[in-house]
């Protein structure tokens, strides 16, 4: 959890050392005890000399508030001497403490003080927190969120919802932490508690980053921190523009995240926050290391490591520790590795810390296996992506799938390294994380032109007031020219300013887009190569496979072969729509004869069609011949991707049919299926990147949400149009229509 809630919380309950008030506090309460005649006065007047006091002494005015409780009926009383008197004394013995802690609670809740019952049952499980029994401080806190949800008391069971979100999320269930972090935030902004509410906010942030959903991650990062600069509360802010560089580094933005950081570290530093620093320094590290800087990483690791965490964080140590641990994998320092990684492993499963714990296993899987300890490397690797699964942890599976590839490849077992890297290449749907990414910066974006238009708009206000008052303050008989004049002033001066930043948006949205356009041109070309590489050894594999005569092998090269070329194809979806979208689309329109082509392109689906009990008819007339003006590569890639989608959105068996008809002065190409149809509120975004539509695959096949916007786009480009006929329940018939030449 946030340790620094559990800092507040104790804060609540125990004194503030400030010794030069502190002896004339404690005579004063003293001697209103001894003229005190009421038993429950002097309860309270020893709860509070507890609290000034210190070491015996305080233990002593809490036994002594105990001792009164116990003789009076008040339950309030009785109750609250025994939680505080157990409060302290589980500074000595935490069992005994939490036993008397747990008998004041019973007699708040057998009495239907159900409010000071949550709220002591949430403290029992901060303190159960800061002991690191993670367990009885779920149970502690579970009680108190259910009997503040069931009597509406918002603030206790934002308190508790919030505790339970950051034990879960630090546990690895996430969905579970989810939950109770979006219940919390509820309470809080009902209870109007605006500190806590961006506090939550940041908390959720944390769970959506690590789930890999970035925009929804940076939604509540940048509401969390406008509420702390609104508060004024700095630490707070250090620690969300700490997470806005984290989640900056998932998205591959180094350069915004290492500003991100040195921001938060300089303002650290200035308000001598050494936890922040410690963990800042930490986060530095890594971008360092991951632009080659070795040593400075390994610097910074070392002052993280050298910050004692101990009254914040008592996990703390276990970050820097493996970190440093990894690094010497990579340098081949192996011992000084081991030595740092098992330290970094103790203290994780001791915190039961999973984040640490999948990247521990994954280094130390590396390192047995570089030391030739093959059965302890394979086990440490398999624990990682145990760890990682369970908690569904994606970047983290995916590293450990990888590393497990990598390990059966060293090994010479072909059959299980390829289970491996497809399952890898599930995971690493570049589209999917480019469109997560994609999103994450828009909204980023947006968040700021939003901010400017505010600041704008307030200045704005700010400037009709002052001009009224000075309008005011003149003569009556001016007032209305005046008035006229200031008016046509403000509304000339806000739409120039408007204006001139909605232009500057539009121009900095461009450059996103067409930055966004380069990227993905980038490492699509980056990635074809070695693709192709791997496209031309398959002759060599199958080869191989025939020699052996080994049904798996086969079956796990087709499988290879299979995922080689889908991949192929989605590089050349990419570069294509790249290219649409630059205007650099290099058409070879050519007189083309279209039934040949297209009997050709149904005859490539027949082994895909029958798997599914399908039946593709072809109502061509291959003895007349019809040409058109077209590129023959991009119309393939169309009617293949009409017909990839007619199979995979058909039941089993029924029929597909395709015809090419002259109707006038043009050709039809038509390709009809017997499925689900598509309903019209689908139909109107049917040709739009990356949506979805309610109809479902039949056969759980993927989709990407692509394949007909760059089906329109090619069309468009060799100046064809492209038609849906569909009814929901009816099937869908597509049309591609050219001109007769």
């Amino acid at each position: 959890m946030n340790f620094n809630q559990l800092a507040v919380a104790l804060l609540a309950l125990t004194l503030s050392f400030n010794l030069s008030a502190q002896v004339s506090v404690i005579d004063s309460l003293k001697h209103e005890i001894a003229v005190s005649e009421s038993d429950t006065a002097k309860i309270t007047l020893y709860i509070e000399l507890a609290y000034e006091s210190v070491d015996s002494a305080q233990i002593e005015a809490a036994r002594i508030a105990y001792q009164l409780g116990k003789q009076v009926e008040d339950a309030y009383y009785k109750g609250r001497s025994e939680v505080i008197f157990g409060l302290f004394y589980t500074y000595i013995d935490l069992d005994s403490g939490m036993v008397l802690m747990s008998d004041g609670i019973k007699t708040y809740l057998n009495n239907n003080l159900t409010k000071k019952g949550a709220s002591a049952l949430w403290v029992k499980g901060l303190i159960y927190e800061s002991n690191n029994n993670l367990d009885s401080a779920i149970v502690a806190h579970s009680k108190s969120f259910d009997i503040a949800d069931t009597n509406d008391y918002f603030e206790e069971k934002g308190e508790s919802g919030s505790a339970l979100a950051s034990i879960l999320n630090v546990r690895g269930e996430n969905v579970s932490a989810l939950r109770y972090g979006l219940e919390s935030l509820d309470a809080y902004q009902k209870a109007n508690m605006k500190e806590e509410v961006g506090q939550t906010h940041n908390l959720i942030g944390i769970i959506y980053d690590q789930k890999g959903l970035y925009s929804e991650a940076l939604d509540h990062y940048l509401q969390a921190r406008e509420i702390a600069i609104e508060v004024d509360d700095v630490e707070e802010e250090i620690l969300i523009n700490n997470n806005m560089g984290v989640i900056y580094d998932n998205m591959g933005d180094s350069e915004k995240s290492l500003q991100y950081y040195s921001d938060a570290l300089e303002k650290a530093r200035i308000h001598d926050l050494e936890d922040s620093e410690a963990t800042l320094l930490n986060n530095l590290s890594y971008i360092h290391l991951k632009k080659g800087d070795t040593t400075k990483g390994i610097e910074y690791l070392r002052k993280s490591l050298s910050i004692d965490m101990s009254d914040y964080y008592p996990c703390f140590e276990s970050y820097p520790l493996e970190g440093i641990g990894t690094v010497y994998v990579n340098l081949n320092r192996l011992d000084s590795a081991e030595y740092f990684l098992n330290r970094a492993l103790a203290t994780a499963e001791k915190c039961e810390d999973v984040v640490v714990l999948t990247s521990v296993y994954k280094s130390l899987g590396i390192l047995y296996t570089k030391r030739n300890q093959r059965a302890k490397g394979l086990s440490a690797l398999k624990k990682s992506l145990e760890i990682s699964q369970n908690s569904k942890f994606i970047v983290e599976t995916k590293a450990s799938l990888f590393e497990l590839y990598r390990y059966y490849k060293s090994t010479g077992n072909s059959t299980e390294a390829m289970q491996y890297l497809e399952r890898y290449q599930v995971l690493a749907d570049s589209i999917y994380e480019a469109k997560n990414v994609e999103k994450a910066t828009q909204l980023a974006s947006e968040y700021e032109f939003r901010k400017q238009v505010a600041l704008l708009d307030q200045d704005r206000l700010e400037t009709e007031k002052r001009y009224t008052e000075e309008i005011e303050a003149k003569s009556k008989e001016n007032r209305l020219v005046l008035l006229a004049l200031v008016l046509f002033f403000l509304l000339a001066l806000t739409l120039a300013r408007s204006y001139f930043y909605i232009q500057k948006q539009n121009k900095k949205l461009k450059w996103l887009n067409d930055e966004k356009n380069k990227l993905m041109g980038i490492v699509a070309h980056d990635l074809r190569n070695p693709l192709n590489m791997i496209i031309g050894l398959m002759p060599l594999f199958q080869g191989i496979s025939a020699q052996k005569k080994d049904k798996n092998l086969e079956k796990y090269v087709e499988l290879l072969e299979i995922s080689s070329e889908r991949m192929r194809n989605m590089i050349d979806r990419v570069l294509d729509i790249s290219a649409i979208e630059n205007m650099k689309v290099n058409l070879k329109k050519e007189k083309t004869e279209l039934s040949k082509l297209t009997h050709e392109s149904i005859h490539n689906f027949d082994i895909i069609a029958s798997q599914k009990e399908i039946k593709i008819t072809d109502n061509i007339d291959k003895s007349e011949e019809r040409f058109s003006n077209v590129d023959s590569n991009y119309l393939v890639q169309v009617i293949d991707n009409l017909l990839s989608n007619a199979i995979k959105f058909s039941q089993k068996g029924k029929p597909i049919e395709v015809s090419l008809t002259t109707k006038k002065d043009k050709h039809v190409i038509s390709v009809k299926d017997e499925g689900p149809g598509i309903s019209e509120e689908d139909q109107k975004i049917l040709f739009e990147s990356f949506k979805t539509l309610s109809s479902k695959p039949t056969a759980q096949e993927r989709s990407t949400g692509l394949g007909l916007s760059i089906a329109y786009k090619f069309i468009n480009a060799m100046g064809g149009e492209i038609k849906c006929h569909s009814k929901v329940g009816e099937g869908t018939t597509f049309e591609l229509i050219f001109d007769k030449v």
